[in-house]
């Protein structure tokens, strides 16, 4: 019985760790998914994105697909987001994405979904998100989304 429950509570255990941090991706409602495109250099933007203090705290997500080109296993693509109100910046935060792939599975999980921002919107209005590589575009990325959730649950502050 000891071994059962402690089996069970390792289970627990393990569940929570994995999805520490996923708050932006598995918590509130989606908003809206708003497909973009990006430049020759790897940035996304400006994308103008409609956020209200009801809708707080708000996810801005990153979706996005990669081919199974081995030559990009092992790599990533680093990016700064920047979301903006009035010229302000409001929220502002480092990403990567990296290609899942592995010399046995090339393809590896394809499809990717970051959380770039966590927001508190303080007031209703426009707000401008801007996406720039931090180095060069290792990775090609298609059918890449910007996912708004609303009503997040937030996790516990990092110590």
């Amino acid at each position: 019985m000891t071994g059962i429950l402690n089996t069970s509570v390792g289970w627990a255990v393990l569940v929570a760790f994995v999805l520490a941090g996923c708050e932006g991706v598995t918590t509130g409602e989606r908003d809206f998914l708003i497909p973009v495109e990006a430049s020759e250099d790897g940035s996304i933007g400006p994308v103008l994105i409609q956020l209200s203090p009801d809708m707080s705290p708000v996810a801005i997500n990153f979706k996005a697909q990669h081919g199974d080109d081995p030559n990009e296993i092992g790599k990533w693509n680093a990016y700064q987001a920047s979301l903006s109100r009035n010229g302000s910046v409001v929220a502002s935060g480092m990403f990567n994405i990296n290609h899942t792939g592995t010399i046995d599975s090339p393809m590896g999980a394809t499809y990717v979904t970051q959380t770039m921002l966590r927001v508190i919107s303080p007031e209703t209005g426009e707000y401008e998100l801007r996406i720039t590589p931090a180095k060069p575009v290792e990775v090609t990325l298609t059918h890449t989304e910007i996912e708004v959730r609303r009503n997040i649950q937030m996790g516990p502050a990092n110590p």
